[in-house]
């Protein structure tokens, strides 16, 4: 069994649910991100901080050195400056590829997402696409996960909602009908460290949804119902919402961008009926873990039986 897991662009959300889920089954961990020095908190468990850029390759060598598996999550929500889809998501895996047949790394695991297309109109989704097309065309052995919206504690997705409608009575809503499967960010986690060394893997692609499917407006409805707030949803026409996109892209970081508009015309949910491969487990339902979610700091029933649940899944393998 490999032993020894680099994660790039695992300073973040998922990086850091994936780093705390590896090493608690024993693989020492590296984590390379462009700015380590804002994830000192991680070296308590134990992992090392190496200072990586993946659009330009400068220190990836050092990153995957030793490595066994290595696994790709960086990703960008919205471009800035030299920081685009194109050096990030395509120049940036070609670095990583090439960092890791230097290195001889034996497997690459590489987030992508759902919707990920080379025919569609946002350039988030087709630099996806080309990335993917990099990995299958690399000599490594490999896995691509294709998640559906990730929603957790400190996340951006339903965080973002949270902030949006902490004041006023009044909740807009853009593209609500649009459907999506979240799926909990400790169900990815379990994911990508349950693929580390394991054959069976190696040369497939993977969709990693939650249980259920809903619209928008439905997530949005069970994130207020939870918090205990009453607002009045009100849907955003699109010829406003682009409008909208457009002067908020000029912010330092936009709750939304024209890219991330064409994106929400479309719906995000699993294109088979095995939206989450039962050799990873059984995702949790989006209301089951919402609470825990919310207050992330105070212990439950819930989180004392969620992690239960997570070592029965690993004591079975």
């Amino acid at each position: 069994m490999s032993k020894q897991i680099s994660i790039i662009g695992g300073s973040g959300f998922v990086g850091r649910a994936i780093a705390r889920q590896a090493i608690g089954q024993g693989y020492t961990v590296t984590v390379a991100c462009r700015h380590p020095e804002r994830a000192r908190d991680l070296l308590v468990h134990g992992i090392l901080l190496v200072k990586a850029d993946i659009c330009s390759g400068r220190g990836l060598d050092e990153a995957v050195q030793g490595a066994d598996c290595v696994i790709n999550l960086v990703g960008l929500l919205f471009e800035r400056g030299p920081q685009t889809f194109s050096s990030a998501h395509v120049h940036g895996t070609e670095h990583l590829i090439a960092a890791c047949e230097r290195a001889g790394v034996k497997q690459l695991i590489h987030m992508s997402a759902l919707g990920a297309d080379l025919g569609s109109q946002s350039h988030y989704a087709r630099t996806k696409a080309e990335a993917e097309q990099r990995v299958r065309t690399s000599k490594l052995k490999w896995s691509i996960m294709r998640p559906s919206v990730i929603f957790g504690a400190h996340d951006s997705f339903l965080n973002r909602f949270r902030e949006l409608y902490a004041k006023g009575p009044i909740a807009p809503v853009i593209a609500g009908n649009t459907r999506f499967q979240p799926v909990w960010v400790e169900d990815v986690a379990r994911a990508f460290v349950a693929c580390i060394g394991k054959r069976g893997v190696n040369g497939r692609i993977f969709e990693l949804c939650g249980p259920e499917a809903y619209s928008l407006r439905e997530i949005i409805d069970v994130l207020l119902k939870q918090l205990g707030w009453n607002r009045m949803l009100v849907s955003v026409p699109m010829p406003v919402a682009g409008l909208m996109a457009k002067l908020m892209q000029l912010l330092p970081t936009p709750p939304l961008t024209p890219d991330q508009l064409i994106l929400l015309k479309r719906d995000n949910v699993a294109g088979s009926k095995d939206a989450f491969p039962a050799i990873f487990g059984t995702p949790a339902a989006l209301p089951d873990v919402l609470p825990a979610c919310l207050q992330p700091d105070k212990a439950s029933a819930l989180q004392v039986k969620l992690n239960r649940d997570r070592k029965q899944f690993w004591a079975n393998r």
